[in-house]
């Protein structure tokens, strides 16, 4: 089983989301709550160049969790 390693932790409109090498080709950005106790959200990929497309999403998904667009299925995050 290969172990995932942490290359980055970045904050975003008070989330922090954390940059993780997923030990293969891909990555793992997982988006923590500002107020915390929950789960994060984990986005993955196994895309080599794909970390700037995960930042954006998990860049998308904060803002729409702040915005209030909670009708898209992100109750849960």
């Amino acid at each position: 089983m290969t172990r995932s390693t942490t290359v980055q932790v970045r904050t975003y409109r008070g989330h922090r989301l954390e940059v993780r090498d997923d030990g293969g080709d891909g990555w793992i950005v997982s988006i923590y709550l500002v107020k915390g106790g929950a789960l994060p959200e984990a986005l993955r990929n196994s895309v080599p160049n794909g970390l700037a497309t995960l930042l954006a999403e998990a860049e998308r998904r904060v803002d729409r969790r702040l915005d209030g667009a909670l009708d898209d299925g992100l109750r849960g995050f």
